[in-house]
């Protein structure tokens, strides 16, 4: 049995359901925020429904679980609709498979030339996603891939950012949480030049190829698998943009330092994804100077200010992702500093104030007794003070900030957003045995279709 709140009654009942309890009984409790109420409302409420769950917990279980949206998932060759492409397009948003945009048919021969570009079996079960258990099959990526538009030498990229988004570290079952968190990609290795994937002016906009269906493929890949659909598993208060997909890939011709890929664990001849979430940007906001200490001292101001997410304090881990234009990062580095110096710097100087603390977390912490939490090890105990000018850090340690150079090589523009939950995944893209000949073929036909 389980008490949900408002508005939370299809979410409970097809997680329920995906964790092998699909009669579960459910109390609803009436209000939909309880955030929102006082603690007197919340007692006259909770009072009314003793009766309904000793009803729930005594009573017949419940042999099957309706949800509020169609999903009945097809096999992998079954024929779902034939028509026109207006037909198709129409047939597929009516069961909930598209992102709103209209999508490219996925054709059993579409899928079959996306399966060139890989050596794994199509039926090969990579893994299964929250929290519905999908199991995420090869097959099922180049179905969503060839709908965002992707072209079918995409396939490696594809693979491993399903990959990482099934790791247990990567946060997948909470994207649908209110905040609207999204994933986040980061490319790395020769692969970049090889796809055309987008490194400099507005790298996160549209315009590449590359970049807008790679990044459109994990919006479809979450709807589709883990359905995470706008008032089922997606229970966004606002949304935003970037929940359509977000693929940057790092300038690592321009970085001075080790890109991110080789930070992480990979070759440098080799290519990788890392995924991430987040819940929205700062704004690519301007340091100026030129010398390094002018331009940290601009980040860490900007930094810590732009941290807005709620319960900072019991984070168990807490990364920030700064996007460094070419033109700041190499004015730093000729300062000699080193990346991780630049971390260590940002970890000590990207601060918050307890008071400004307090002021972020609202009623979590004058309800809560820190000390007692910091003494059962839930929390750091320097966050525990009274003094409400001590400057408290905006992550555990220097290694949570994640530094990328990206953007415009000619601007002193910058970014950084928070992942409050899980920690980035980084994954290798395996290309198959024949990927040189692939990709020479490729960029012969598509030079014989520019001419």
């Amino acid at each position: 049995m389980a008490i949900i709140c408002t508005g939370f009654i299809a979410t409970a009942r097809l997680t329920a359901a995906a964790q092998g309890v699909p009669g579960i009984a459910i109390v609803e409790y009436p209000p939909p925020n309880i955030a929102t109420q006082g603690v007197a409302e919340i007692q006259r409420y909770a009072s009314t429904l003793l009766d309904k769950v000793i009803e729930a917990l005594t009573g017949p279980v419940a042999g099957s679980c309706e949800t509020e949206a169609k999903d009945i998932e097809p096999g992998p060759r079954e024929i779902v609709i034939s028509g026109s492409l207006d037909e198709v397009n129409e047939f597929f948003y009516e069961n909930q498979w598209t992102d709103g945009l209209p999508i490219i048919p996925p054709t059993i021969e579409k899928i079959e030339d996306f399966l060139k570009y890989t050596d794994r079996s199509p039926d090969e079960v990579i893994g299964k996603f929250e929290p519905t258990n999908r199991e995420g099959t090869v097959w099922k990526i180049a179905v969503n891939g060839i709908m965002a538009g992707c072209r079918p030498e995409y396939m490696p990229v594809l693979i491993a950012i399903a990959e990482a988004m099934i790791d247990p570290h990567y946060p997948l079952i909470d994207l649908g949480t209110t905040h609207g968190t999204a994933p986040w990609l980061i490319i790395n290795g020769p692969i970049i030049q090889q796809l055309n994937f987008n490194s400099s002016i507005s790298t996160l906009g549209p315009g590449r190829q590359a970049n807008s269906t790679v990044g459109r493929f994990t919006r479809l890949l979450l709807n589709n698998l883990s359905r995470f659909l706008p008032g089922l598993n997606d229970l966004s208060a606002l949304g935003w943009p970037g929940k359509f997909g977000m693929c940057l890939a790092e300038a690592e011709d321009q970085t001075p330092w080790a890109p991110l890929g080789v930070e992480r664990g990979c070759k440098s001849i080799d290519s990788c994804v890392t995924v991430l979430t987040t819940g929205a940007f700062t704004g690519a906001f301007t340091t100026v100077g030129d010398t390094a200490e002018e331009h940290l001292r601009g980040l860490a101001g900007y930094i810590s200010r732009s941290i807005t997410h709620g319960s900072l304090l019991t984070k168990t881990t807490r990364h920030v992702v700064v996007v460094l234009s070419p033109l700041v990062a190499q004015i730093i580095a000729k300062s000699g500093y080193s990346k991780q110096d630049v971390k260590e710097y940002l970890f000590k100087k990207a601060r918050l104030t307890a008071a400004e603390f307090c002021a972020l977390e609202g009623d979590f912490v004058r309800e809560i007794d820190l000390f007692k939490l910091a003494a059962e090890g839930r929390m750091r105990k320097e966050y525990c003070t009274t003094d409400l000018s001590q400057l408290l850090p905006i992550t555990h340690s220097p290694d949570e900030f994640v530094i990328v150079v990206s953007g415009n090589p000619m601007r002193n523009r910058s970014t950084s957003f928070l992942q409050s939950k899980g920690h980035p995944v980084t994954r290798k893209i395996k290309l198959p045995t024949n990927w040189d000949e692939l990709i020479m073929n490729n960029l012969s036909r598509q030079g014989q279709g520019k001419k």
